[in-house]
């Protein structure tokens, strides 16, 4: 117990410091849509990135400035630069769809979080449109009354709003279809249990709640190309996992983004040389 204590104070003090000194990074893991295999959007995945301790785990970190709220700060700059990064990619033609952002429970419950991204959107000049926030489904059935409010407050911005990691928690189809979500996430544990029929049938339920609902349906933590085939079948929209890309870094992010330029180019030209041709 002494030893978790020390190490737990020695992630608190290692965050205070990473916060000043600027080691939080965001990474992105492109999300692919299932028939055409093109970039639809990608989510922000925080990186804690120290000079002396190297990476250290969201799994580590994460429950830790959650129980101490440093995860609204350390939410706040995954935003900011999140917003930054996909404006800088909007401006130069390389990117035209939305970033997924995930908000903490310590986040949604702020009395003012409907203006603190406000305030970030319009420093980094972004319009609502291309962001989206990721709320996870514990976080919105705490108070789900409140929870409808704050949400239709971000939805009345343009903001686009995701369930994160549905299926896990305890929703209630009653409230669901009162929430203004429009996308809703498939758990990877249920990714990983097509492998039978009973865990098949699981996500064909998800996906036709959602469906049935009008929202859109993605599947995160795809790893191999018989889950892509499943859930092709399952007709699920878009899906996200290391099948596709780990979560990469701005550099590698933006490298990603060209070569699904210049994939999508030589298909332009033959299209145009073929009108061409059929004009002569």
């Amino acid at each position: 117990m002494n030893r978790q204590a020390v190490k737990r104070l020695q992630i608190e003090n290692l965050m205070r410091f990473g916060l000043k000194e600027d080691h939080f990074e965001v990474y992105y893991q492109p999300k692919m849509n299932i028939r055409t295999g093109k970039l639809t959007g990608m989510e922000a995945l925080v990186r804690f990135i120290t000079p002396k301790k190297g990476i250290i785990s969201p799994g580590v970190f994460i429950p830790i400035a959650e129980e101490t709220g440093q995860i609204i700060e350390i939410g706040e700059v995954v935003l900011n630069k999140a917003c930054r990064d996909v404006k800088k990619w909007l401006d130069s033609g390389l990117f035209s769809g939305r970033v997924a952002v995930n908000l903490s429970a310590k986040q949604f419950s702020l009395p003012d979080l409907t203006s603190r991204i406000d305030v970030i959107l319009q420093k980094n000049e972004l319009p609502s449109y291309f962001l989206e926030l990721e709320i996870t489904e514990g976080t919105v059935m705490d108070d789900p009354k409140e929870a409808i409010a704050i949400m239709r407050s971000l939805s009345a911005r343009g903001i686009h709003l995701a369930m994160d990691d549905f299926g896990t928690g305890y929703s209630s189809l009653a409230y669901l279809k009162q929430f203004p979500l429009n996308t809703l996430k498939v758990d990877k544990a249920f990714i990983d249990d097509m492998t039978n029929e009973r865990g098949r049938n699981m996500v064909d339920s998800i996906v036709t709640i959602a469906h049935n609902l009008d929202l859109h349906v993605v599947a995160e933590g795809v790893e191999q190309a018989n889950q892509v085939e499943i859930l092709k079948k399952l007709n699920c929209e878009t899906v996200q996992g290391y099948y596709y890309s780990k979560p990469l870094s701005k550099d590698e992010f933006t490298e990603f983004l060209k070569r699904q330029q210049s994939k999508a180019t030589p298909s332009l030209i033959r299209t145009n040389n073929k009108n061409v041709t059929s004009i002569n």
